[in-house]
C-alpha cells in the first residue's frame, strides 16, 4: 500500500493495495481536506521540575517556537487536538511528522506540530526533554484552549477548555509524550508515546555500560554547527558518557540529573490512557522500555501495549510499511476512542499485541495477543555453561574460563577521549567527525547508518546448545547468571545470544552489557543482568549460541583498563542463560 499526500491543503490521496482491509478501510474513511498556518509561540524562557515531573515557569522572559498548525476544513468547536513531536535533531517538517499530522488532520483533527526548543527555527537551548521542554508543552497545550495559537502570526483555532487534547510523537517526540504525562495538564486526555524511552538512562547507558555508537549517534545529528543549540548540560553529560562515568549524568537538581527525564521513577503520576509502541529490534530504546512501565504500577485507567519489529537501528523506521500503516491506522483508533469518545472497539481488545521481531515478517496472522505480559504458560529455559555447551543439566567441577582483554582496534576512541573537555565546540565537533565514521554517516538515530554490527576484532569464547528438535520460541527478558573474578574492579562483561543455524549462519539475536562494581571483584561472585527483550524463533536444526566478549565496539564503550576476567562453570557456581520460552 503506498500513501502520497498533498501537502498545503491536504486532501490525502490514497492508492494501492488490498493488503489490510481494515487498516485501508480506516484511512480512507478520514480523507478530509485541511488548511496548515505556520506561527510562532511564545513560552517561558525557562522552568523548573519538580520530584514527580511536573514543571513550572521561573522566568517571565519569553523565547519563540516555530510551529505548524493543521486545521481541518469545517471542523467545529470544541475540536479535539494532536500534539505531534519530532524526533531528536529533526522539527515540524521532520517527514515522519508531517506524515502523522496529516493523518490526524484528515481524520478531523486540529493538530500542532512544533519545532522544539533548539531545533529548526525554535529558539532556546536543548536540554534532552528536561523541564523546559515539558514545560513548553505544557504551555502550548493551555494557550491552545483559549481559541488562538501563536503570536507570529496569532493563528485562531476551534479549540476550548472542552477540547480534549492527545499527544504523540516518535524517539524523542515519544520519550517527551511519556514525560508530559505525569505534569497533569488541564486537558490532556490520551498519549501515544512511539519508540519512545521510560529510563533514559538505562537506554543510554545500560548497566552502567554506555552505548558508545548512539551516544555519538545522538549528540551528532542534533547538534547545529553553525547555530549551537546545545544546553552546556549537555556537553557534561557527553563527557560523563564517554569517560565511563554515566551515574555522574544522575546528579544534581532537575535541570542536571538526567534520572528526572524518566517516567519510569514516577510510574503513579501516570494518570491519562497510554498506547505505547516499541520495537523488538530496536537497539536504542529497546522493548524492555515499555514492558518495565507496562509491569509497574501506575495509575493510568488504560495502558495498551504494542511490540513489533519497527523502532531504531536495527530495526526499521519505515513509517510507510505494512506494519507502520496498521499502526497509524490503530492511533487513528486510538484516538478516536478518547478525544472523540467514539466506541471503536479498541477497549475490548487485548491490552497486548506482540508482532515479529522484524517488519518485514509482519501480517494479521502473525499478530498474537493476551491481556499479560509474559504471555501467559511463558517458562523459563535454563541453559548452563559447560566446558564448550550450553546444556539443561548442572555443569561438572571445571576450570573457569580466562577472557583477556582486547588490546587493539580502538580506532578514534582514544583522541575522542582526549579532547574530552577542552571546551565544548571542539568536543562536539570531533564527536560529529568521529560519529560519521563509526556510524556510516547516519543522519540520525533512526539512519540504518547506526553501528549495531558485532565486534569482529573482540576476543570471545562461545558455548553452543545441543540442535534444536523443535521450533523454540523465546519472548521477553533473558538474563545472564554469571559468576566471574577479575583483578581489578569496574570490569566489564559483554554478552551476545545468537543463533547458529544449519547452513553455518550465525545470526545475531541480542546482547547486553554489565559493569561489575563489587567491592571484592577478585572472589568469585554472581552478577546478574539483561540484554534487550527478544521475539525470535530459534529453528529446528539450529544452536542457541552464547558469546561472552572482551568488548563490544564500537557499539558499547570499550573499557580501556578492562582486566583479565574468570568466568566459573561449576555446581557451587552456575553460571548459566535464562530463556522465556513461550507456548
Amino acid at each position: 500500500m503506498i500513501i502520497t499526500t498533498q501537502t498545503n491543503r491536504g486532501a490525502t490521496k490514497r492508492r494501492g493495495c488490498f493488503l489490510l482491509i481494515s487498516c485501508c478501510a480506516l484511512l480512507a474513511a478520514h480523507g478530509g481536506t485541511f488548511t496548515t498556518q505556520s506561527t510562532l509561540i511564545p513560552v517561558p524562557a525557562a522552568a523548573s521540575g519538580a520530584t514527580n515531573g511536573d514543571t513550572t515557569a521561573t522566568t517571565t522572559n519569553e523565547i519563540q517556537l516555530d510551529a505548524t498548525v493543521y486545521i481541518p476544513d469545517g471542523v467545529t468547536s470544541p475540536a479535539p487536538v494532536i500534539i505531534v513531536l519530532h524526533g531528536f535533531g529533526g522539527s515540524k517538517m521532520y517527514s515522519k511528522t508531517v506524515l502523522l499530522a496529516e493523518d490526524f488532520a484528515s481524520a478531523g483533527y486540529v493538530v500542532l506540530a512544533p519545532s522544539l526548543r533548539g531545533f529548526g527555527n525554535s529558539d532556546g537551548k536543548v536540554s534532552l526533554a528536561g523541564p523546559n521542554e515539558i514545560n513548553d508543552l505544557k504551555t502550548i497545550i493551555l494557550a491552545m484552549q483559549t481559541g488562538r495559537i501563536g503570536a507570529t502570526p496569532a493563528v485562531g483555532i476551534p479549540v476550548t477548555s472542552e477540547s480534549k487534547f492527545g499527544v504523540t510523537g516518535i524517539s524523542y517526540g515519544g520519550g517527551l509524550t511519556w514525560e508530559l504525562t505525569r505534569t497533569h495538564v488541564a486537558g490532556l486526555t490520551a498519549v501515544m508515546p512511539i519508540i519512545g524511552w521510560t529510563d533514559l538512562y538505562q537506554a543510554l547507558s545500560p548497566n552502567d555500560v554506555p552505548k558508545l555508537s548512539f551516544t555519538a549517534g545522538l549528540f551528532a545529528s542534533g547538534y547545529d554547527v553553525k547555530n549551537p543549540n546545545y544546553a552546556p548540560k549537555m556537553f557534561d553529560w557527553l563527557g560523563d558518557l564517554l569517560r565511563g562515568q554515566p551515574q555522574k549524568a544522575r546528579l544534581g537538581d532537575s535541570q542536571s540529573d538526567i534520572d528526572w527525564r524518566s517516567v519510569i521513577f514516577n510510574a503513579e503520576d501516570v494518570t491519562v490512557p497510554t498506547f505505547v509502541i516499541q520495537g523488538w529490534h530496536d537497539y536504542l530504546f529497546p522493548a524492555e522500555q515499555a514492558i518495565s512501565l507496562f509491569d509497574q504500577t501506575n495509575n493510568s485507567p488504560f495502558i495498551k501495549l504494542y511490540i513489533g519489529g519497527l523502532g531504531h537501528p536495527p530495526a526499521s523506521s519505515d513509517i510507510t510499511s505494512t506494519e507502520a500503516l496498521y499502526m497509524r491506522a490503530q492511533a487513528l483508533r486510538w484516538f478516536d476512542q478518547w478525544l472523540k469518545t467514539n466506541d471503536t472497539g479498541i477497549l475490548n481488545e487485548p491490552r497486548v499485541t506482540l508482532a515479529p521481531e522484524l517488519t518485514e515478517d509482519w501480517s494479521t496472522n502473525a499478530l498474537v495477543t493476551a491481556d499479560t505480559f509474559p504471555l501467559p504458560g511463558t517458562t523459563t529455559n535454563t541453559l548452563f555453561i559447560h566446558l564448550t555447551t550450553l546444556a539443561e543439566t548442572s555443569p561438572e567441577i571445571l576450570k573457569p574460563k580466562k577472557l583477556s582483554p582486547t588490546s587493539s582496534g580502538f580506532r578514534f576512541f582514544n583522541s575522542l577521549l582526549r579532547i574530552i573537555g577542552v571546551n565544548s565546540d571542539h568536543t562536539i565537533n570531533e564527536v560529529i567527525s568521529v560519529s560519521a565514521i563509526l556510524n556510516s554517516h547516519a543522519t540520525d538515530i533512526l539512519d540504518s547508518g547506526i553501528s549495531t554490527k558485532l565486534d569482529n576484532g573482540a576476543k570471545r569464547v562461545h558455548f553452543d546448545s545441543d540442535p534444536l528438535v523443535a521450533d523454540l520460541r523465546v519472548i521477553g527478558n533473558p538474563v545472564y547468571q554469571l559468576y566471574v573474578s577479575s583483578k581489578r574492579k569496574n570490569a566489564y562483561y559483554f554478552v551476545q545470544v545468537a543463533e547458529h543455524s544449519t547452513n553455518g549462519t550465525v545470526t545475531l539475536v541480542t546482547r547486553g552489557a554489565f559493569k561489575d562494581t563489587a567491592v571484592d571483584p577478585a572472589t568469585p561472585h554472581l552478577i546478574q543482568f539483561s540484554p534487550f527483550a527478544i521475539n525470535h524463533v530459534f529453528t529446528a536444526g539450529s544452536q542457541i549460541r552464547l558469546f561472552l566478549a572482551s568488548r563490544d565496539y564500537p557499539f558499547f564503550l570499550p573499557n580501556i583498563n578492562q582486566p583479565t576476567v574468570l568466568i566459573y562453570r561449576d555446581p557451587t557456581h552456575p553460571s548459566a542463560l535464562l530463556l522465556p520460552v513461550a507456548p
